[in-house]
This record gives structure tokens, sequence and C-alpha cells, in this order.
């Protein structure tokens, strides 16, 4: 059975009884690690409301950053670790762990992370929270992990964050690698309802076009973005499959290695081929040389 706990954080110069904010974390990892919170980081998301669950498996109104550590089965310990951002459209976060529990079968660590919301604008905590993540998992030698094998991945909303975090680190300190499911990638192009409601999410309302073209991370490809596998399906009608598209001819005009599945049937999840794309990703992580 799942357990919950709350933690309480407490603003700077308030006292405990009138200014305590709610905070809650994921008990079912191995480890729990808190990096920062809006009163420690260097960013802020501004939000000032309690965390809260939603039907058990989504956090709402996040304010904290805490990675839910999944050790790798001993004896498969590859040396590789991956970051999962989980999607929500950026409204919330969908703690679906059915795959973290895969990765970690395969003998691959895994940090599911919960990252502050952009609350409407304040993305800079989000990327914030997510790079930290990347970095913090590197120095983690005693779990096995191997630093050079350190990458990271997403869903919808957490897949344009996966994306984003693969072009926004340094060279020299990007991940190793991406796998990024049915992701959120050019959010110029509205084609649905739900993008146009992330876009809202994300950018708040009084945005400017240029900070979406900025932001959509087709754009921000370059010859050191981080070998990128992608899985998606064709009907989905939440987050067009072009947005992938768009995102792989990117990876592939920089002459970054990249390799894209589309299912025909599925929606906006890969539910329905768990038996196809599970065996993929490893295929592709053994070609790259992440596993062996």
């Amino acid at each position: 059975m799942k357990k919950f706990f709350i933690l309480l954080t407490v603003t700077v110069g308030a006292t405990f009884s009138a200014m305590a904010q709610q905070t809650v974390s994921y008990e079912r990892a191995d480890e729990i690690v808190r990096l920062w919170d809006n009163s420690t980081a260097k960013y802020s998301n501004h939000e000032t409301r309690d965390e809260a669950w939603r039907k058990q498996n989504s956090i709402w109104r996040t304010s904290s950053c805490e990675l839910y550590i999944f050790k790798a089965a001993l004896e498969k310990n590859t040396g590789a670790a991956i970051v999962l951002y989980p999607g929500g459209g950026y409204a919330c976060l969908n703690l679906s762990v059915s795959v973290v529990e895969w990765y970690a079968s395969q003998g691959i660590t895994v940090a599911l992370v919960k990252y502050r919301l952009p609350n409407y604008g304040h993305y800079e905590a989000t990327l914030e929270d997510a790079i930290g993540a990347v970095k913090y998992l590197r120095t983690r030698t005693d779990l096995g992990i191997n630093p050079a094998k350190v990458g990271v991945g997403g869903s919808s909303a957490g897949g344009h964050l996966a994306s984003w975090v693969s072009n926004a680190m340094a060279d020299g300190e990007k991940p190793a690698f991406a796998i990024l499911h049915y992701p959120w990638i050019n959010l110029t192009k509205s084609s649905t309802n739900t993008e146009g409601f992330v876009l809202f999410q994300f950018l708040g309302k009084d945005y400017h076009y240029q900070e979406a073209v900025n932001l959509s991370t087709h754009n921000m490809v370059t010859s050191t973005t981080p070998p990128t596998l992608l899985l998606l399906c064709d009907d989905d009608s939440t987050v067009s499959s072009l947005s992938s598209v768009a995102y792989y001819k990117a990876l592939n005009n920089h002459g970054v290695k990249a390799s894209m599945h589309i299912y025909p049937k599925g929606g906006h999840s890969l539910k329905q081929h768990f038996d196809e794309y599970r065996p993929a990703t490893i295929d592709w992580l053994t070609w790259l040389g992440i596993v062996e």
C-alpha cells in the first residue's frame, strides 16, 4: 500500500503558527532527498499555498524540490541512472511509478523528481530543480552510479522539461541521454485545447510570443544535445505527435543520435505498448553503450 507523509517548512522570519507551509512527500521510494524549497533555493515559484495530494498520486501547488530515489536491483546494477520528471501539464505532478520500478528492475537507478511547478510564469524555479536533480544524482556513486551514465526522461510536460534540461545545461555537463514519452515540445503551436492550457500554466497569460519561441525545445537543439529516444502514439489528442517530429528533425539536422517510435494507437499514453517500448528502450540504451 502507498504511504504518504507530510513535512512542515516554515518561511524564514515567520512564526510556526501563522506562516507554516505544508509540503508532502512520497514514501514509496527507497530514499527521499530534499534539495531545497522556495526559501532556500536561488529562484522561487512564488507558490504560497500548501502542497496537496489529489487522487493519491498527483501533487499540486509544489513549493519544494525532492528526489524520490529507487535503487537499481543490486544483482543487475548497470551503473546507469535516470532522472525522471513527472507529467501533469505543468499544473500538477502525476507520480506514476510503474515505469520507475521497471527501470530499477533493469539495473538502472531512478530519481523521480518532485519539482516546483512554474506557477504561471516562474519557470526558472522549475529548471533549477530539474538541473539540480541531475547534478545531485551524479554525486551518488555510493549507489553504484557512473556519473557519465546519468540521463533524463519524462512524459508530456515532463518530457518538455527533460528536453529543456538536455539543452540548457552547459556542454560537458549535459545528461548522457534523454528518453521522452509523448513530450510537449513546440510552445508556439497550440494544436489542442490541452496544449493551450499547458502554455498558460507554464508562461502565464501575459507572455510574449518570442518567449514561447525561445522555450520551444526544438529551437534549442545543438550538436551537443544528448542522444534522444522519443516514444509516442499517433492518435494523441492531448499533445500533437508533430511536436515530437519537430524535435526529432532538429536532432537529425544537428547530427545527434536519435530514434523515434510512433505507435498508431494509444492516445496520450504508452500503456498499450509496454511489451514493445520497454525492450526497445533497453535495446537503444545498449546501442548507446549505457547498459551492457
